[in-house]
């Protein structure tokens, strides 16, 4: 699927513009052509997620088109128009790519906010239709990736769904937006300046009185009757909104997958490339760098990064859809958010450490850095998140603080990983109580919700980043555990070299707070000032299992197309291998 010749690596500057769009919609459909038959992808979670993880190696841009296809518009149409059997001949257009999918959600005056869309869609029950129009500038739909020409695209559109004068709420509508001549009647698309960071057709789209038939309103289970009167079993238009946004939780999923593959692919290339990289330095010539213990912070670093972000698209992306529990729900979106940290903090670490040929942009890294970078604000902004998180633990949805029981300092392993799930979880009840003190103190001197937040957004985002840390600290814990188990004989030796991978991200975490740490009583004195050399130690550990570690990731090294990764790096770059 990945070998053929739509993916050979293109010469720098040999698709630009319109034929770099084109190509993604290529490569699309020649996937797409290959996986035809059986469910929708998105409801075949064993094969959606390998498909999604090589297409982000392959080809960021590829990634995102996939998901929005796949996940976004198919999986919207399923989700608000199940059982159905009216909108069959959609999903077939899709399962075909006859037309490609499109979400348009956001719009140009509410930055990332979806909770006050202004396109409206009003339901004109004369002729049994909905007319989408965009009242003001500020509800442009911005920036979709719809501008290519020559492709059909079938666009989900977010809009605030008007009757008889009244808004009923926020509901996804399908809009074909244009074929394969242009736009379609009503349907303004302005082409954007494309990005450096990464190759996608964005465009600002409006809606001038375009006529949406009936049975594309993905009315979930609202109706309305024939004399135009609405029902809704939600009650209020907060609610249904609430509801239609949860379809976002397939970008949450496909990102943690991407961005795990892509880091996977950093780490794994640079690791590589460390060991065959020689250097003349000054007091030992023509070594590998790898052998130089700053670079193993990094490189190494990079490949623990790399690993943690795995073992949470593996416990994220599971075969079976997880329960629509607020817990559910509230984790994955935290697990994107903190993927796509690692995931950015690893590629940015491959690339530097692989010095200026880490910088040319046939090595990749630029394009993985890039797309972890544009994941910061897509599928809800990363910081958005981490305020809905903090917010929901403290309204105690789903949640109870963890116990404090952290062994006293000076008493334990820091290489131990239940050490690394205790300190947070001590940190994290710590946070939570000093927010709702802190709420509670507001409240007391008579101030506004908003005044009274804003001056706890800081503290409630620590809260939820370290909520979301003690969760991926006791999936390492477990996945050393389960090592640990797996094989009498090799288990516990597979387990150690695990432990201290795992050891090199969980130590930078707490390094990185070890001033709070100090201050609250959790470490001691000398505990901070033996991270430095436990990092050391650990490095000079995994040296001799770093390459074995790297290759574990399974990278696709012909797919990702980086000459460095080459066992003749050289002739690689120069042609004359």
């Amino acid at each position: 699927m990945f070998s053929a010749d739509v993916f050979r690596s293109r010469a720098d500057g040999e698709d630009t513009g319109s034929e770099r769009f084109a190509l993604t919609y290529e490569r699309l459909r020649h996937v797409n052509g290959l996986v035809q038959g059986g469910s929708p992808l998105v409801s075949d979670r064993e094969r959606l997620f390998p498909l999604l993880a090589w297409s982000a190696v392959a080809d960021p841009a590829l990634f995102y088109a996939m998901f929005l296809h796949h996940c976004m518009t198919t999986g919207a149409v399923l989700e608000f128009g199940a059982g159905r059997e009216d909108l069959a001949d959609v999903l077939e257009e899709l399962a075909a790519t006859e037309r490609v999918g499109a979400l348009l959600m956001t719009e140009l005056g509410h930055g990332n906010s979806n909770a006050s869309v202004r396109t409206v869609a009003e339901y004109d029950a004369a002729r049994g239709e909905f007319v989408l129009r965009t009242p003001e500038p500020a509800a442009v739909k911005f920036p979709p990736a719809v501008a290519a020409e020559g492709v059909p695209r079938l666009a989900v559109v977010l809009a605030q769904l008007v009757v008889d004068g009244a808004e009923c709420g926020e509901f996804c509508f399908l809009v074909p937006l244009r074929d394969a001549d242009g736009p379609l009647p009503g349907v303004d698309v302005r082409p954007l300046r494309p990005t450096p960071v990464l190759p996608l057709d964005a465009a600002a789209v409006s809606f001038d009185g375009v006529r949406i038939p009936y049975r594309f309103w993905l009315r979930d289970n609202a109706s309305l009757t024939a004399d135009g009167g609405f029902s809704d079993p939600f009650g209020s238009p907060a609610v249904r909104a609430r509801r239609t946004l949860s379809l976002i939780r397939f970008a949450w999923e496909a990102a943690v997958v991407g961005l795990a593959a892509t880091a996977g692919a950093s780490a794994a290339v640079a690791v590589r490339h460390g060991h065959r990289r020689r250097t003349g330095g000054r007091f030992a010539a023509d070594l590998p760098v790898i052998r130089y213990r700053n670079q193993q912070r990094a490189l190494f670093g990079a490949l623990s990064g790399a690993y943690v972000a795995q073992l949470v698209a593996v416990a994220t992306a599971t075969p079976e859809a997880p329960a629509l529990t607020p817990q559910a729900v509230r984790t994955t979106f935290l697990m994107k958010v903190v993927t796509d940290r690692i995931a950015e903090r690893v590629s940015a670490r491959a690339r530097t450490a692989s010095g200026a040929l880490g910088f040319l942009a046939a090595n990749r890294f630029l394009d993985y850095q890039g797309f972890a970078h544009s994941l910061n604000a897509a599928a809800a902004d990363n910081q958005m998140l981490l305020l809905d998180g903090a917010q929901a633990l403290l309204a105690g949805t789903a949640y109870t603080p963890p116990a404090d029981e952290a062994p006293p300092a000076g008493s334990r392993d820091l290489l131990d990983p239940a050490v690394w799930e205790a300190l947070a979880a001590v940190r994290e009840r710590t946070l939570h109580r000093e927010l709702a003190d802190g709420l509670r103190g507001a409240e007391e001197e008579g101030l506004s919700p908003f005044d009274a937040w804003n001056g706890l957004y800081d503290r409630a985002e620590r809260l939820a980043e370290t909520h979301a840390a003690r969760l991926v600290l006791g999936v390492l814990r477990e996945a050393v555990e389960e090592v640990a188990g797996s094989d009498p004989a090799t288990g516990p030796e597979a387990a150690a070299v695990l432990r201290d991978l795992l050891a090199l991200h969980a130590l930078e975490q707490l390094a990185e707070h070890d001033g709070w740490y100090l201050a609250e009583g959790l470490l001691d004195a000398d505990e901070v000032r033996s991270v430095p050399a436990l990092l050391d130690r650990l490095c000079e550990r995994l040296e001799p299992y770093a390459e074995e570690l790297a290759e574990a990731l399974g990278v696709p090294y012909a797919l990702v197309g980086a000459p460095i990764a080459d066992e003749d790096y050289v002739g690689a770059l120069t042609g004359t291998a």
